[in-house]
C-alpha cells in the first residue's frame, strides 16, 4: 500500500518556482536545492511531479498564470504611449517587489525563449494596432517598437537582479519614454 502524500503540493510547487526564480532557471537550479526548498525528499519530487523538468514546467505555469503579469495590467491602456509606461512600471514593480526574488524568471532562463517570443507578439499586435488606429506614426515599425521594449525590460530585470533600486529603474523608464514616437 502506497504512503500517503505527506506535503501540501500546492507550497511544494510555489516553493520551486521561488528556487528555480532566485538561482535563475531550470539549468542553475540543483536537484538538492529544489528539495531543500519544497522541504521533500527527491522521491516525494519525483512521485509528485513526475521529473526536475515536469516541476520546472508547472512552476513556470505558476508564475505565468500569477493575475497582474506587467503584460496583463499594461493592456489594459488605452494609448500605446500609456501602454509602454504601464509595461515598464509594472515590469519594474514586478522584479523590484519585497519579499520575491528580484528580476524575472521568464528572463532569466535560455530554455524559456518561446515563452518570451509569445509576449513579444502580444507587445508588437498591441503597438500594430496603435499604428492601425493612428495613435502611433505610421512611419513606426510595431516589430522593433516590441523588440525595443523587451530589450528594455530585460536589461531592467537584470540590473534589478543586480541590485539596482526601484526610482533607479524607473528613472531608465523615463528615459526611454522620452524618446517614445510621435506625431
Amino acid at each position: 500500500m502506497a504512503r500517503p502524500r505527506e506535503f501540501d503540493r500546492a507550497r511544494a510547487l510555489e516553493a520551486a518556482m521561488r528556487a528555480f526564480w532566485e538561482n535563475g532557471g531550470y539549468e542553475r537550479t540543483s536537484l538538492s536545492q529544489l528539495t531543500d526548498a519544497m522541504g521533500i525528499s527527491s522521491p516525494s519530487l519525483y512521485a509528485a511531479f513526475g521529473s526536475k523538468r515536469e516541476l520546472y514546467d508547472e512552476a513556470v505555469d505558476l508564475y505565468a498564470a500569477r493575475p497582474q503579469t506587467p503584460l496583463t495590467l499594461a493592456l489594459s491602456e488605452a494609448t500605446a504611449h500609456a501602454f509602454a509606461e504601464r509595461l515598464l512600471d509594472a515590469a519594474i514593480v514586478d522584479c523590484t517587489r519585497r519579499g520575491s526574488p528580484r528580476g524575472c524568471l521568464v528572463n532569466s532562463d535560455p530554455l524559456l525563449s518561446e515563452r518570451r517570443n509569445d509576449g513579444r507578439k502580444v507587445i508588437e499586435a498591441r503597438l500594430r494596432r496603435a499604428v492601425d488606429d493612428g495613435d502611433l506614426p505610421p512611419s513606426v515599425d510595431p516589430r522593433t517598437l516590441a523588440e525595443y521594449l523587451i530589450v528594455v525590460i530585460n536589461g531592467l530585470s537584470t540590473r534589478a537582479r543586480d541590485g539596482a533600486t526601484r526610482p533607479q529603474l524607473r528613472a531608465v523608464a523615463a528615459a526611454t519614454m522620452s524618446g517614445w514616437p510621435s506625431h
